[in-house]
Order: C-alpha cells, then sequence, then structure tokens
C-alpha cells in the first residue's frame, strides 16, 4: 500500500461517503470556475487546507504534494507574466502580471482542493465512485492495477538501490540499467500475485458501503 492511500486510510473521513467528498470537490472547482478571481481560488485553498487539518491528515504530506504542482504553476505563469524578446529584453505589462496571478490562484486553489480529496478518499473509494458513474469494470480494474504499479514501481526501485549501495556498488549507468531490471521484473511478479489474489476474492478490495457514514449523522 503506498504512502498516500495509508495516510487516506488513517484520516478521521476516511468511512465518509465518498460521494459526499466528491460533491464538495465538485462545489470547489465550480467556485473557482464561476468567480474568477485571485480571492476564490485562494479561499478555496484555505478551506481545502481548513478540511485537512478537521480531518485529521498530516499537514506536512499535504503540503509535500501541494509543492509538485506549485513548481509547475510557477514554471506556466512566466510565460503569461512575462514576454521575452531575445536574452536580454523581457517585457511585462498591469494586465499579463494580473493574468498571471489569476492563473497561479486559480490552479493552486483546483489543485489544492483535489489533494484534499485524495488524501482523504482511499483510492478504493475513488474506484467505486467510477463504478457508480458507470465508467466500465475493465477500465475501472485497470485504473486500480496501474495505480498501485506505479507507486509498487517506486517502493521497489527505492529498496532495490539501497541493496545495490549496500552491496558496494557504484552509482552509475551500469548500477542504474541493473537496478532498473530488478524493479520492474520484482515488480511485475508482485503485481501478478496480487491480480491473482484479487481474481481468487472475485474482484478488487473495495470497501464495504455499509461501513460508510455521512459527515452530517454519525453511522448506526
Amino acid at each position: 500500500m503506498n504512502q498516500i492511500d495509508t495516510v487516506s486510510r488513517q484520516t478521521r473521513f476516511s468511512l465518509v461517503h465518498p460521494m459526499e467528498k466528491a460533491v464538495l470537490l465538485l462545489i470547489c472547482l465550480l467556485i473557482i470556475g464561476c468567480w474568477r478571481t485571485p480571492i476564490a481560488g485562494l479561499s478555496v485553498a484555505c478551506a481545502a487546507l481548513f478540511y485537512v487539518v478537521v480531518a485529521q491528515a498530516s499537514i506536512g504530506f499535504y503540503l509535500k504534494l501541494l509543492a509538485a504542482p506549485l513548481l509547475f504553476i510557477t514554471m506556466g505563469i512566466l510565460p503569461i507574466a512575462f514576454s521575452f524578446d531575445g536574452w536580454l529584453k523581457i517585457a511585462f505589462s498591469e494586465k499579463s502580471l494580473n493574468d498571471a496571478v489569476l492563473t497561479a490562484s486559480s490552479a493552486f486553489g483546483g489543485a489544492s482542493a483535489l489533494y484534499a480529496f485524495i488524501l482523504t478518499t482511499p483510492f478504493s473509494q475513488t474506484a467505486w465512485l467510477m463504478k457508480k458513474i458507470r465508467i466500465s469494470s475493465l477500465f475501472i480494474d485497470i485504473a486500480v492495477l496501474v495505480y498501485r504499479f506505479i507507486f509498487q514501481l517506486a517502493e521497489r526501485k527505492t529498496v532495490i538501490w539501497q541493496a545495490q549501495l549496500l552491496r558496494g556498488g557504484r552509482p552509475g549507468i551500469q548500477m542504474a540499467a541493473r537496478t532498473a531490471a530488478h524493479t520492474f521484473t520484482s515488480t511485475m511478479l508482485e503485481m501478478e500475485t496480487r491480480q491473482q489474489a484479487a481474481e481468487l476474492r472475485g474482484g478488487l478490495d473495495y470497501f464495504a458501503v455499509a461501513d460508510w457514514h455521512s459527515f452530517w449523522r454519525n453511522k448506526k
């Protein structure tokens, strides 16, 4: 199980009905889309942070997840804010800066809401949501397996790389190639084992709907 799924299963909202969490996410995205102002984006970002705090999720991990989209947002708004004419001429205007701020705040607000949803919703619930909106069961199973494969690949890569270093291996092209081969092979074997286990259980492991409850009332 990857770290994101581990954290999401430990939050207060892990057993809240995923449809309610999806509605909150949709409301946040609609606010950003309908009120195209920096205040709307920043308000949604603050609301998402408050949501994560109430859910008792790891704030540090949440901010760490936001670092990647924040980097891409920063890189993306530079061409909006500034125009480059050669190496020595950099021009900007009040309108271009306003557009850059609006784009950055909207994108960051949306990313904050999305990651708040991800950090409080186990992927099994997300798969249930996809099934509820009539996405093909085959596509859902493939999505779940790919999701697990990506994180399993990352975990295996770290373990095998450290093992190579402990055995006296030196970082380089040869070691990287050997690590990649071992990582891919071991991950494929483990994913095959998981797939066989899932088939024996009659499908992938989703949360039982009976365990879910609402934000607004306690489970009976």
